[in-house]
């Protein structure tokens, strides 16, 4: 009894969860989100070494097609995790290509890891989220 019990609860979750994998691979794209919690003394420093020094090899990145886009947010209300950078790529497999090369490019760029080493200094805290863009908005639409 517990064993088909077990096996129509599998069952029912692997029902459950198709649409959403199927979802995943029809997205019209993927957003990758870096958080950091900065300390509010460190903010400006951040932003800046992630606009100054970093942009440059994420824009090339984006320049070669891989990514659609690039940013970075810092907001002026919210929780703790005060600086997010972004990244945006038309699926899963242009973001990881992407990203392999964005890695690749800042290593070559920065090959003593003092750039990373500086950032982690300013922001000791940080996570990483991976979104598939459900319901895109466009600036073609009439209100």
């Amino acid at each position: 009894m517990k064993a088909s019990l077990c096996v129509a609860v599998c069952l029912l979750f692997g029902l459950a969860f198709t649409p959403a994998v199927e979802a995943q691979d029809e997205a019209p794209g993927i957003v990758q989100v870096s958080y950091w919690k900065c300390p509010f003394g460190n903010l400006g420093d951040a932003i800046g070494l992630a606009n100054d020094d970093v942009r440059s090899v994420a824009q090339s990145v984006i320049d070669d097609g891989m990514w659609v886009d690039w940013g970075i947010l810092s907001h002026a209300w919210g929780d703790d995790w005060n600086l997010l950078i972004y990244t945006t790529a038309a699926d899963r497999d242009a973001l990881f290509a992407g990203w392999d090369e964005y890695i690749r490019r800042l290593d070559e760029t920065y090959p003593d890891g003092e750039l990373t080493e500086q950032f982690f200094a300013l922001c000791p805290e940080h996570k990483d989220n991976i979104y598939n863009v459900v319901a895109p908005g466009s600036g073609d639409d009439d209100m």
